[in-house]
C-alpha cells in the first residue's frame, strides 16, 4: 500500500521536528554534563586508580582516568642509530608502490582492466532532511 503525499509531508515534518528536538536535548545534556565534571573535579574524591569521585544524593558521579601509552618511534630510532644498534633494530617492509601500478596500467592498455579489478567501490549513503 502506498501512502499519500500528505502522510510523507507529515512524517517529514515530524522527523526535522525531532531532529531539532534531539539537538536541543544534546546541547543541554552536553552543558549539563560540563558543569558536573567540574564538580566531579572540585569536590570529589580520587580512588587507588586515579578515578574522581563525587556522591551527590543517591547518585555516584565518576569521572574516569584513562591512560595510554604511545611508542615514540622517532626519539627511539635516533637512540637505537646513536648506540650504534639500528642495524640490529631496524626491518626492511616491501610493499607494492600503487603509483608504479597506476603508470603500468596507462602506459600497457593489456593489463588496464586487470589492473581496474583491483579497485573496489564503496558506496555509501546519507539521508538528509
Amino acid at each position: 500500500m502506498t501512502n499519500s503525499l500528505e502522510y510523507y509531508e507529515r512524517l517529514a515534518q515530524e522527523f526535522k521536528k525531532s531532529k531539532e528536538a534531539i539537538d536541543m536535548l544534546t546541547k543541554r545534556q552536553n552543558e549539563m554534563r560540563a558543569e558536573l565534571v567540574s564538580a566531579v573535579q572540585e569536590n570529589g574524591y580520587e580512588d587507588d586508580k586515579g578515578h574522581k569521585w563525587f556522591k551527590v544524593g543517591d547518585i555516584e558521579l565518576k569521572y574516569e582516568r584513562r591512560v595510554s601509552r604511545t611508542f615514540d618511534e622517532q626519539a627511539a630510532e635516533e637512540w637505537a642509530k646513536e648506540s650504534g644498534l639500528w642495524d640490529d633494530l631496524k626491518i626492511i617492509v616491501e610493499r607494492l608502490d600503487e603509483d608504479k601500478l597506476l603508470a603500468m596500467a596507462w602506459e600497457n592498455p593489456d593489463v588496464t582492466e586487470t589492473i581496474t579489478s583491483f579497485y573496489g567501490e564503496k558506496e555509501s549513503w546519507a539521508f538528509k532532511a
